[in-house]
């Protein structure tokens, strides 16, 4: 190998920034419990939280979206299913499924 190619590595090696310790710690997000109260197109369905970690948010009625492996594998999802997912801090009206369940589930 040249001067050149050693160069313009040792270049690149002083470009690139380790992010592998800097992770998102997830903080914007936060999980729920709910029962799926309505199905609507395209894989949406109203969801009354049932159990959160942010107790204002229990009884709200949010719009779900499945979200994933739920979506990939087409996992049917009908009213009356007790569902896992999250809602982020930047929309409260609005829900990601990632789980069904017909029993209750507890958190």
């Amino acid at each position: 190998m040249g001067k050149v190619q050693e160069h313009k590595r040792a270049q690149k090696v002083k470009r690139q920034v380790d992010l592998t310790g800097k992770k998102a710690k997830g903080d914007d997000k936060f999980e729920i419990v709910g029962v799926v109260r309505e199905c609507l197109p395209n894989t949406m369905f109203r969801v009354e939280v049932v159990d959160s970690s942010v107790k204002p948010m229990i009884g709200r009625v949010l719009l779900g979206t499945l979200i994933g492996r739920m979506r990939l594998y087409r996992i049917r999802v009908m009213p009356g299913d007790y569902v896992k997912g999250y809602v982020t801090k930047y929309d409260l009206d609005k829900c990601k499924i990632t789980y069904r369940s017909t029993k209750k589930i507890s958190q």
